[in-house]
């Protein structure tokens, strides 16, 4: 559990805070919040290490209704609109026209237009992902990653194994660095912390849902995808207007340039596609 000593000497608490404490930028960080259990634990080590921070939700149009209420409760929580470069909102719903198809498990675009874009060049992000929580994560994540330009791969280090007097000469020239201070902290060690600290979470914890986000996020699979719906309809509702939109957008392109329109007839089609309802 938390308590235990890891091979450094110190428990994960003392370890999380550690590394917070050991990179935190002369400005403050830039916390990508999202209201979930690691975002939680992540805002209250950032407060149990002292440290200063700007703590940022995306407004990202597709969250639970009760998960944006709950980030609300969070007065220094700001709430951020994503917004393209001519500064127009994005959102799920002009996403899937705009991209001529729904999101998928291995094109996952709404990531990046909705919540990845967050955060400024030159900064340190702090943002609560885990190992834990898959094996793509555990094989392209790391305690820090830093990135020089857009095009680069991330280069990976262990916070751990870093003296605090090279911190300053690591971060200088960046384009971009992440802090993941929970990233080798489990599920139970998790809960543990925010039980045993009295952090406040969201209610849908408690009626039995293990991750919180888009709702209708096809990385959940079809089965949750469908019970997601069942609880909040509208979101459907928006869903299936978008991909309204999507075919039109698609069938007025085809005639434009001449060519005739291939794709699904309409927008339950799309719908049955997505959620493999005719395989």
């Amino acid at each position: 559990m938390l308590e235990q000593l890891n091979i450094y000497g110190r428990n994960k608490i003392e370890q999380a805070i550690d590394r917070l404490q050991k990179f935190e930028p002369a400005e403050g960080y830039y916390m990508a919040f999202s209201g979930g259990k690691d975002s939680v634990t992540l805002k209250a080590l950032a407060d149990m290490a002292g440290v200063k921070y700007k703590a940022v939700y995306s407004v990202t149009s597709v969250d639970p209704p009760e998960l944006v209420q709950f980030v609300k409760t969070f007065p220094d929580v700001s709430m951020e609109i994503p917004r393209d470069k001519d500064g127009k909102a994005v959102t799920m719903w002009n996403l899937i026209p705009k991209k001529s198809m729904p999101p998928t498990r291995l094109v996952r675009y709404c990531c990046v237009g909705l919540k990845e874009h967050m955060g400024a060049p030159g900064g340190v992000k702090l943002t609560g992902v885990r190992w834990d929580e898959s094996s793509r994560r555990k094989n392209t994540r790391g305690g820090l990653e830093m990135t020089e330009k857009k095009s680069t791969p991330r280069e990976l280090y262990d916070p751990d194994t870093i003296a605090a007097e090279d911190v300053p000469a690591l971060l200088q020239g960046k384009y971009e660095t992440i802090l993941n201070p929970i990233i080798d902290w489990t599920d139970a060690e998790v809960w543990d912390f925010i039980k045993g600290h009295g952090v406040r979470y969201c209610k849908l914890y408690d009626e039995g849902f293990k991750r919180l986000g888009c709702v209708g996020c096809p990385m959940g699979g079809p089965k949750a995808q469908e019970r997601e719906f069942e609880r909040w309809p509208k979101y459907k509702e928006n869903y299936m207007a978008a991909f309204a939109r999507m075919i039109e957008n698609k069938k007025a392109k085809d005639k434009e340039i001449g060519r005739p329109y291939i794709g699904q007839k309409d927008a339950e089609a799309v719908y049955n596609w997505w959620l493999k309802k005719d395989q």
